[in-house]
């Protein structure tokens, strides 16, 4: 899975573990309006990360925002979870609901990453960040609870 957005109109798309390897994929299907789109990947020793039960997220819980900002390879920024069930709107006419409000730094290529718990687990899909001057720590991903449907319904 990945957010929307970061494919939206791609001829090729590449798949790159933190170990360096790549590997091609295709789309299976994108929902524009939910910003989700899920990939597949022609490789079957890929390890998976689970998904947490988003009733037990908290405000002041540590995660981490795994992406790759400014292509630079896999990183990973830590920060705290400072809002939960934030309304965004991020153009005229969308409007995101439910988002997760994070203080872990999310720049250009962190979009789509997964914000995970310190145990591992997918709590969030990385979508957005706030980018005004003077405002730092306000990045936003997806509650895996409102996109898990979204991604079992695009996989079908």
């Amino acid at each position: 899975m990945t957010a929307n957005h970061v494919i939206e109109g791609a001829t090729s798309i590449t798949v790159t573990t933190i170990d360096g390897k790549a590997y091609p994929a295709q789309l299976l299907n994108g929902d524009a309006v939910a910003d989700i789109a899920v990939l597949q990947v022609n490789e079957k020793s890929l390890p998976a990360l689970n998904a947490t039960d988003a009733t037990k997220i908290r405000i002041g819980d540590w995660v981490l925002a795994i992406g790759n900002p400014l292509g630079e390879g896999i990183i990973a920024t830590q920060g705290i979870i400072s809002r939960l069930g934030v309304e965004l709107q991020v153009s005229p006419t969308q409007t995101y609901k439910n988002m997760i409000e994070t203080t872990a730094a999310i720049n250009p290529g962190n979009s789509g990453g997964a914000l995970v718990n310190l145990s591992g687990e997918v709590i969030g899909i990385v979508t957005v960040k706030v980018s005004a001057s003077g405002i730092e720590g306000m990045g936003y991903a997806i509650n895996i609870q409102d996109a898990l449907p979204v991604i079992q319904k695009l996989s079908k």
